[in-house]
């Protein structure tokens, strides 16, 4: 049976859940507003303060000790992950962001922190963004991860006493 890990993106955090079981597997001290305040308070983007923001997130990874399943599948419910998927042009009934997609908008965050993406292919000028763009990177990356599923949210989310569901 193939594991499936659930990501939470959270204002301090990040956080992966097994789906089978609700068990926490990861909890990552890694957040869009705890990046944001570290690294990319002052916009436009900087290129220093990318790469200042790419080993804080790597190091953070690293010291979450996570042990992925091998054959595990990550997703996620974000609306963060799900505008980087529209940002990446995918479909948005029920993406599947490739690692390949993901480095595609990493490399125009780059350009763009060198002031040098054309304006079309510029993302949005927003914190949160950027911190969402390294966060999966790094995590895709670190963790060895190939895609993870954009799950739709229930329309009518009820409480889950069994832990998260994608």
């Amino acid at each position: 049976m193939t594991t499936t890990l659930q990501l939470t993106l959270n204002p301090s955090n990040a956080q992966l859940h097994n789906m089978q079981t609700g068990n926490l597997v990861g909890d990552i001290a890694v957040g869009f507003e705890l990046m944001t305040a570290q690294h990319f308070s002052k916009l436009p983007l900087d290129a220093m303060a990318l790469e200042r923001a790419i080993e804080w997130t790597e190091d953070r990874i690293q010291l979450g000790r996570i042990a992925v399943p091998k054959g595990a599948i990550l997703c996620t419910q974000a609306d963060d992950v799900r505008m980087l998927a529209a940002v990446a042009g995918l479909d948005q009934t029920t993406p599947t962001l490739h690692v390949d997609a993901v480095e595609n908008v990493f490399s125009r965050l780059v350009l763009q922190a060198f002031g040098q993406a054309a304006p079309q292919q510029a993302l949005p000028d927003i914190a949160r963004t950027f911190a969402t763009v390294v966060l999966l990177r790094e995590l895709m990356h670190h963790l060895g991860f190939d895609h993870i599923q954009v799950k739709a949210k229930p329309q009518f989310q009820q409480a889950n006493t069994h832990g998260p569901s994608c």
